[in-house]
């Protein structure tokens, strides 16, 4: 977390040394992004710069938490759907929302994987327990197994999808249609549409 000094600057500043900060740990990886690089782009000084955090993984924590949010708040909460065709559509709209906010931030998608499945999976594996709890109670899902273990792989194999769609993007691809990760989820779940 930032330290209270870098609370007390402007807004208008904050969100320049994070945009900044964000932008190296996207296009370098959180591992390769320097430090030092990042607070000279930011026109810090090194001791200026542990005056608002208390180093690398500070800042990276604070880049993170920051993605994870907007993710978070992407994503939303699972409504509850009334009949199997609603339920399709919420989670059509969810994935909808994936790719809107990642069309508005595209370095988020660089750290994906460290900021939301990683670093906020309480609160993805959170979404994806209502999600599997409402399927099985509208018949989505008949696949008999321990709810756990089907929550376990829902949450392995959503990530999956994610990957393999980042990947098309990334390679001048556009986003697969909803349509396979529907087939796919619905073979899993025991109800191949």
């Amino acid at each position: 977390m930032p330290l209270p000094r870098f609370h007390r600057l402007p807004a208008d500043e904050q969100r320049r040394i994070l945009d900044i900060a964000l932008k190296a740990f996207a296009e370098q990886g959180t591992d390769a992004a320097s430090y030092n690089q990042i607070i000279a782009a930011a026109g810090i000084s090194r001791s200026s710069a542990y005056n608002y955090f208390d180093g690398r993984e500070d800042l990276l924590d604070a880049v993170l938490d920051e993605v994870a949010e907007r993710f978070g708040a992407a994503l939303g909460t699972w409504p509850t759907a009334a009949d199997p065709d609603a339920f399709w559509a919420e989670l059509e709209r969810s994935t909808d929302n994936i790719t809107v906010h990642i069309e508005q931030h595209p370095a988020d998608l660089a750290l994906i994987d460290a900021a939301f499945y990683d670093r906020s999976r309480g609160r993805f594996v959170g979404w994806v327990e209502d999600l599997i709890a409402n399927g099985a109670d509208i018949g989505v899902i008949t696949i008999p197994i321990d709810r756990s273990l089907l929550v376990g792989i829902t949450t392995a194999a959503l990530p999956a999808f994610d990957s393999w769609a980042i990947e098309r993007l990334r390679s001048g691809g556009q986003m697969p249609a909803f349509g396979e990760l529907r087939t796919v989820l619905s073979h899993l779940w025991g109800t191949p549409s």
